[in-house]
């Protein structure tokens, strides 16, 4: 992982045998899009070399850091070298952008669309209904309901949820009348 230290505050911590040292460390990880980060590094264990080089090491300086996942699964910082200035990190920084190269492309965005979100609930409302309907007609019924019958009150059901008409002239239950809601089946 390669990180530009941000800032490091060394603490002493006493202890009932002695006394040992913490460096909080904050950072900006290159590796991750350029992300600040926190990392509390111990001077003994595992971390005992990079606690060393981070009590030397000054704000702006960049590091590449090795991890090792521990016995409790979390990442320990065994060992940092000091990066080789120019050399490129193995991901693309926003600063890089500044600097003549062009910038890493922006990640899509997940979220849904206005039109997606609407689209989504229309097919929640129609399961609803569906599962509404098929109650409505099985309580009480000796045989079960036809699929049809079903998916007609269903859409009854629907079309009073979003305000619109169900019924067709010929007064028997038909299809919304409403262009609001696209017909997502």
């Amino acid at each position: 992982m390669n990180i530009t230290i941000l800032s490091i505050d060394i603490k002493t911590v006493p202890t009932a045998k002695g006394s040992y040292q913490t460096a909080d460390v904050a950072y900006k990880n290159n590796s991750f899009q350029g992300k600040v980060e926190g990392k509390k590094v111990m001077s003994f264990g595992a971390t005992k070399d990079s606690f060393a080089t981070l009590a030397q090491a000054q704000p702006g300086q960049t590091y590449e850091v090795t991890i090792v996942k521990n016995d409790k699964g979390y990442n320990d910082w065994v060992s940092m070298a000091q990066a080789v200035p120019g050399a490129a990190s193995p991901v693309a920084t926003p600063q890089a952008g500044a600097a003549g190269k062009a910038p890493a492309a922006s990640p899509r965005s997940t979220y849904e669309t206005p039109e997606e979100r609407a689209n989504r609930q229309v097919l929640i409302v129609r399961q609803s209904s569906l599962s509404s309907a098929a109650t409505v007609l099985t309580a009480g019924a000796k045989t079960p309901p036809s699929a049809q019958a079903v998916v007609d009150l269903a859409k009854v059901f629907e079309a009073y949820v979003f305000g619109t008409e169900a019924n067709t002239d010929d007064g028997s239950i038909g299809a919304m009348q409403s262009d609001e809601f696209p017909d997502v089946s």
